[in-house]
């Protein structure tokens, strides 16, 4: 086993020959890009918002990398992609701006240094995770290190990791203070100690996302040699009855949810019985030694200014090597040009391999530095980080890519950061004040930024002034995370425009700091008094000026175009759709109940126009617009959907009448516009999450006969015997992505779970399965292709 944490298992080179393969065939039309796509998302390859253009995700276990690795990545990013690299909050490294005739080329170059991307994204085993300082902290039980390194080696080498119903993360802690965040992973596996032998409290069905959760206690102790049994028992039972249909609710904690804790565990225990009839073998322990190298190329410096031991008292702390150190690298929004890691790698070699780990907080942690050589690093990191002049805060704050690359992203939640730092780098208040608080932005309600677990934490959300769209951030706060008993994750309190952002978390730091006294911690702030500070503090920035006085509250941070998620969709950001169709919908409703409430009232004129016109508004988004006027939205509404028979014709004339003008919606036709609004909103109650419309008169179409007389047509034939589920239902679906509407689909597959399972999942896709026939001990399955 390399140091980096794992081994590259033998498979490895074979998958990527095929993933050359498959690049070189979609350049020649012959795959789809859909199909590409399902193999390259696993690979850890994922495209940015610029058609094309990818981002490479490198797995280091715990964080691990050694000096020459990095050196290695630092090159291919110079070489292939942007010129820098980022650091996780998972503690990977990722290469941007990467050309796909590129990608194979850095993923060679990754598995010649023992570096594999394999498992950077989709429904896989993910990177696991380790405290930073595990190994050389005096705060530990023990260094947990070589479990998370010697788990990883396993799982990743079973061809099964990689075909999962959503993503399967692992997390390790060194402690009951879990600074790893085991308590909110699928399966968190925190030290404990029992009659002087390691083991580990055991949690699962945590995680981070639009619905957090914290993990459900499995074991309270088990021996440290139980873990690859128990972490390969849990994932089949993910692999097996985990919701493959739905992405939103397929996460492991959904599935605990929906068979409870009894029947949960009593699945884990029937799989964990199998492995261990089986012989699933432990798992093989290798140690990482902390130790000091004197590197003889280099004499210790020195260093006696202020600006040193304030450095050093902020960033560097003394191991329990007592000889050595480590250091603390702050780099914003985990970026560092790849130019300054290639120096700062240079600079590791003669410390030895042992020397640099990946931090959650998107930072670079070394260790194992001899202690006189703390002048040495000092004079490095000026130059590789300038957030090393200033206060902790600033590197421990989290931000996602957001909008400026990612394809979910609704805010660009790194300008949010920066826009941040920039009004604290010049406020009023000491910064070393909060040396222990975390900041972390996400530019949606997914959780990149890690904003469920911050101190204090934004998400991305869509604002509404009128016709316009604004930039804006939920505000959550209050997290406190370890496994004592005393975890809560941040709450949801209020919502700030994102012009206002820096503003606001300036004076909510001016209030926390002449209160910081009185708490042990920014948690109790938040549950004392806090909450009601953070929605005065809202309330002050709540009106934000109309769109033609102020434009700028109406750009996102960093963005010169005006803000809009029209035509974004599905494939970037629904769950920003979603909230904007919300906001819509809320003030549908509390049109609609004022409306009954004076019924036939001549003075409710003014609010049957403007249900009129929130009704037509609130789904044009899903179709790509977002109309600048009064009339706009409501001949974009009659024509998208009335013309489009979503909505009912006879609403054509209403429609018509509210685009003459206001005066025109007359209280007579008031019955009218209520049924419209009711109309719109069973309309979207049957929107999934991919922005389809069930409407009225549609059939859920389910298996037809198992015989037919009549004659079909075939258009594409696929022999999936000897395919296993799901790949067989995954293999169906690349088929049918190649297909027209209407076309069909001829598919052979085996007796027993294949049947069982692939016609049913086809259906609850939206296509039609026509006809099952079975010949000796296989199946041919006819299916025609749907939406």
């Amino acid at each position: 086993m390399s140091l980096q944490g794992y081994s590259i298992p033998a498979s490895l080179h074979n998958e990527i020959d095929e993933l050359e393969v498959l690049i070189k065939n979609y350049h020649a039309g012959s795959v789809l890009p859909t199909e590409l796509k399902a193999h390259r998302v696993p690979f850890g390859v994922y495209e940015q918002r610029k058609k094309d253009t990818y981002m490479v995700r490198v797995r280091c276990t715990a964080g691990i990398i050694t000096p020459f690795q990095l050196k290695t990545i630092a090159q291919l990013s110079k070489r292939f992609g942007s010129g820098s690299l980022h650091v996780t909050t998972r503690q990977e490294i990722q290469i941007h701006d990467v050309g796909i005739d590129d990608l194979v080329p850095i993923i060679r170059g990754l598995a010649d240094v023992g570096l594999s991307t394999r498992g950077g994204g989709g429904n896989t085993v993910r990177n696991i995770t380790a405290p930073w300082d595990s190994g050389i902290t005096q705060d530990e039980l023990f260094d947990v290190t070589p479990y998370a390194a010697a788990l990883t080696t396993s799982l990743i080498a079973r061809s099964d990791s990689w075909l999962l119903p959503r993503k399967y993360k692992i997390a390790f802690s060194n402690s009951e203070k879990d600074t790893a965040f085991a308590t909110v992973n699928d399966l968190g596996l925190i030290a404990s100690i029992k009659d002087n032998k390691p083991g580990f409290k055991v949690l699962v069905a945590g995680g981070m996302g639009r619905l957090s959760q914290a993990g459900h206690l499995l074991h309270e102790f088990v021996p440290a040699s139980e873990i690859l049994v128990i972490a390969e028992a849990i994932k089949r039972v993910f692999s097996k009855y985990g919701n493959r249909k739905n992405k939103h609710a397929a996460r492991l904690r959904f599935l605990w949810n929906s068979l409870g804790r009894d029947k949960f565990v009593s699945l884990y225990n029937e799989e964990k019985a199998g492995l261990l009839k089986e012989g699933l073998q432990v798992l093989t322990i290798t140690e990482y030694k902390n130790e000091k190298a004197l590197p003889k190329e280099i004499a210790p410096d020195t260093a006696t200014s202020l600006d040193f031991e304030t450095w050093k008292q902020r960033y560097t702390g003394i191991q329990k090597q007592c000889e050595s150190g480590f250091v603390k690298i702050p780099l914003l929004f985990g970026i560092i040009d790849a130019q300054k890691a290639l120096a700062l790698a240079e600079f590791l070699i003669p410390f030895g391999e042992n020397t640099i780990r990946f931090t959650h907080n998107q930072n670079i942690a070394l260790r194992n530095i001899p202690l006189p050589f703390l002048p040495n690093v000092y004079r490095l990191v000026k130059k590789v980080s300038y957030l090393s002049a200033y206060a902790p805060l600033f590197g421990n704050a989290v931000a996602c890519a957001g909008a400026s690359t990612c394809q979910l992203g609704i805010c660009r939640s790194r300008g949010a950061l920066q826009g941040i730092v920039d009004q604290l780098k010049f406020a009023d208040v000491n910064l070393d004040d909060f040396n222990d608080l975390h900041i972390h932005v996400s530019g949606c309600s997914n959780t990149c930024g890690q904003h469920s677990v911050a101190d204090l934490g934004f998400f991305g959300k869509v604002g509404r002034k009128n016709q316009h769209s604004f930039p804006s951030y939920f505000v959550v706060a209050g997290a406190r995370i370890d496994a004592e008993g005393a975890f809560q994750l941040a709450e949801k309190i209020d919502e700030i425009n994102a012009k206002d952002l820096p503003f606001f978390v300036e004076e909510l730091l001016a209030h926390y700091g002449k209160r910081k006294s009185v708490y042990s911690r920014f948690s109790e702030y938040i549950n004392a008094e806090g909450k009601e500070i953070i929605r005065k503090l809202c309330d002050k920035f709540r009106n934000i000026p109309e769109f033609e006085i102020d434009k700028s509250y109406y750009r996102d941070w960093g963005d010169s175009e005006i803000f809009s998620l029209a035509g974004k969709g599905t494939g970037e950001c629904s769950a920003g759709l979603f909230d904007l169709i919300e906001i819509d919908l809320a003030k549908l409703r509390e049109l609609r109940s004022f409306i009954n409430e004076n019924y036939n009232s001549a003075s409710i004129q003014s609010e049957l126009y403007d249900l009129v016109l929130v009704s037509s508004r609130m789904l044009l988004i899903t179709r790509g617009v977002e109309a600048a006027t009064d009339a706009d939205v409501l001949r974009s509404f009659k024509t998208l959907f009335i013309n489009e028979n979503l909505i009912d014709a006879r609403f054509a004339d209403l429609i018509e009448r509210a685009i003459a003008g206001k005066d025109t919606v007359l209280s007579s036709l008031q019955e009218q516009v209520l049924e419209l609004s009711t109309a719109v909103e069973k309309l979207y109650e049957g929107m999934d999450n991919s922005l389809q419309f069930k409407v009225q008169g549609q059939v859920n179409v389910t298996v037809a006969a198992e015989t037919s007389e009549e004659k079909i047509n075939i258009d594409y034939v696929k022999d999936l015997r000897g395919v296993a589920c799901p790949m067989n239902f995954v293999k169906t679906k690349m088929e049918l992505a190649k297909m027209s509407l209407g076309q069909i689909l001829e598919i052979t597959l085996d007796d027993g779970a294949p049947i069982d399972n692939v016609p049913r999942s086809i259906t609850e896709e939206g296509h039609l399965v026509l006809e099952q026939v079975k010949i000796d001990d296989y199946w041919i399955v006819r299916i025609r292709k749907g939406n």
